[in-house]
């Protein structure tokens, strides 16, 4: 595995391989906290509603978990940083906890990467179609009156509006990051076993308490930890097995 990792890391346009997913704080819970829950469960759940039919969340109870998804960043780590600073006018607050995974695991685990439709002044009429088949999928699904939820989540279109975004102008929708590629998971995403993952992501001044706090399995494999500040040189040697003193 180090040495498989230590080949990528060399190779600089195999970079972007690494899936990162970063968890948050939440009402209840540290971004650490539930970064050791995903570890202990070796589930991430999906939670918010994303694509172009999550405008349709609250009004279609059943159909709301096939639009609630789990997001990954396709990053080169050496940018990892930059996602977890305050930026001003951002709309998405990342902690320094999170996953790193392979496209590999990932795709075949049912991760696929976001369709981003342009909807700059002149190019709104991209998304167009896609709402209308939205539409007509509700119509479609709509029985006196009533929209029958289980029919509609089965609708093709339904399946693909969680991977299309719009980006652009108009009404301040817009990518985060020019230099990543967003995939998603609709529905919790499981991974089977902790060789499924790369490494942790961490503040280096948490790294001993928590690799005390992981589980055994995870002690046993002796996951790599990375801190999301370090430079590149510094992870490859911590991925690849190398001291980095």
């Amino acid at each position: 595995m180090a040495d498989r990792i230590e080949q990528l890391l060399h190779r600089r346009t195999d970079l972007s391989t690494f899936l990162v997913h970063l968890t948050k704080d939440t009402e209840n819970h540290t971004a650490r906290d539930n970064l050791l829950s995903i570890a202990e469960s070796r589930t991430i759940e999906a939670r918010s509603p994303f694509g172009l039919a999550k405008q349709h969340d609250q009004l279609l109870h059943r159909t709301r978990a096939t639009q609630r998804v789990v997001c990954f960043s396709e990053t080169p780590l050496e940018h990892t940083w930059m996602m977890v600073r305050d930026i001003h006018g951002r709309q998405e607050s990342f902690t320094k906890y999170g996953l790193v995974f392979t496209k590999a695991i990932c795709r075949r685990r049912g991760c696929n990467p976001v369709w981003y439709l342009d909807i700059s002044v002149g190019h709104d009429w991209l998304s167009n179609p896609v709402n209308r088949q939205v539409d007509r999928a509700i119509a479609e699904s709509t029985v006196e009156g009533t929209v029958d939820s289980r029919r509609l989540a089965l609708q093709d279109i339904l399946r693909l509006t969680p991977f299309m975004e719009k980006m652009g102008n108009p009404n301040g929708q817009r990518k985060e990051f020019s230099w990543e590629r967003e995939w998603r998971h609709v529905g919790d995403f499981s991974f089977k076993s902790v060789e499924n993952v790369v490494a942790l992501l961490a503040p280096e001044d948490d790294h001993s308490a928590l690799r005390d706090d992981l589980s055994y399995s995870w002690k046993r494999r002796s996951i790599p930890l990375i801190d999301p500040d370090w430079g590149l040189e510094r992870m490859i040697s911590v991925l690849s097995g190398v001291s980095a003193v």
